[in-house]
């Protein structure tokens, strides 16, 4: 039935000559790991840091969960499991690995999905987001890479995860002294994923030309980076915690300075440094370490810059006031 409903959309994909093709491509990019880091680095560091946090937290769960799932069912992408889905060329070359859940579906679930969750935020703008997060995952199933069920267990998943870190959030504000207790569990739970993609057994199927299908140790580096970024989002979490504990008040200016350095600092961590660190460590431990930096970088590392210098620079305005006095 999943293959059929694939179908019936490669069908409507054809008869309206593509139309909708560049704009479900476009809802698609959203969903991908880099759009989701700037995302989160915004609301966190411009926005408001609290519900930065939590979106966080939420996100590394997920990722957590999705890890584990992808490398226990091992389900193969659509097209490999019936050659009449033909998906987007532009998008097939990124669709690697297994299928089952979905990675986009995943990541917009635990911004916006995660977004929509909170009560604070007006109904409109609830409704809007969860659009959003419908058109994501509608799009990863309208350019034939994912099969429904990737989509609808990701975005179930999604929101429980979601829930879980709303929880987490208010059990710290009860108890704060188990911030190490979370972070010890997070930590632990990227280390066994690390294990268990790293001992598991995996299918061995090749395709016509001799090449396996999926190659299982992709898939376990993948999960090496999903172990990465939930580490590093708890570790800097407890971290800015402890020895930080910055604010993301401030005036416009200063809002935006954040999020401009911020960013480009981001996207340095992301590509360059990150290449660097694969090189000097190979593997997967090379790809987990990558990843804990990038989280780090967000959750602490800018916080630490952010208070530092404006900090500093409120201390040399009120020294020079009496001056201009």
């Amino acid at each position: 039935m999943d293959i059929s409903y694939l179908l019936f959309l490669q069908h409507l994909r054809e008869v309206t000559g593509g139309y909708l093709d560049s704009l479900a491509v476009t809802l698609s990019t959203y969903g991908e790991v880099l759009p989701a880091l700037l995302v989160l680095s915004v609301l966190y560091w411009c926005i408001d840091k609290r519900l930065g946090q939590y979106l966080l937290m939420g996100w590394g769960y997920n990722r957590l969960a999705n890890g584990f799932a992808k490398i226990t069912v091992c389900a193969y992408r659509p097209w490999i499991r019936d050659a009449r889905v033909q998906p987007l060329p532009s998008v097939i070359s990124a669709a690697t690995g297994y299928s089952f859940p979905s990675g986009h579906t995943c990541n917009a679930t635990s911004i916006y999905g995660g977004l929509a969750l909170r009560r604070e935020l007006s109904k409109p703008l609830r409704i809007g987001l969860v659009l959003i997060v419908v058109l994501i995952g509608f799009s990863r199933n309208w350019v034939g890479v994912h099969t429904p069920q990737d989509v609808l267990v990701s975005l179930v998943v999604g929101v429980v995860l979601m829930l879980a870190a709303q929880r987490t959030m208010q059990m710290i504000d009860e108890h704060p002294e188990r911030d190490v207790i979370v972070t010890c569990l997070a930590a632990a739970g990227g280390i066994a994923l690390m294990l268990y993609a790293t001992y598991k057994t995996y299918p061995m199927d090749y395709d016509a030309a001799g090449n396996l299908v999926v190659d299982p140790m992709k898939m376990a580096v993948d999960s090496f980076k999903n172990a990465g970024w939930t580490a590093g989002i708890f570790v800097g979490w407890l971290a800015e915690r402890r020895l930080v504990n910055f604010s993301s008040e401030g005036t416009l200016e200063q809002r935006l300075c954040r999020g401009v350095w911020g960013v480009l600092g981001l996207l340095v961590v992301y590509n360059p440094v990150t290449n660097v660190v694969r090189a000097i460590i190979p593997s997967g431990a090379g790809a987990s370490v990558a990843c804990f930096l990038q989280a780090v970088y967000i959750v602490y590392a800018v916080p630490a810059l952010i208070t530092y210098f404006e900090t500093k620079k409120t201390k040399q305005e009120a020294e020079t006031l009496p001056e201009a006095a």
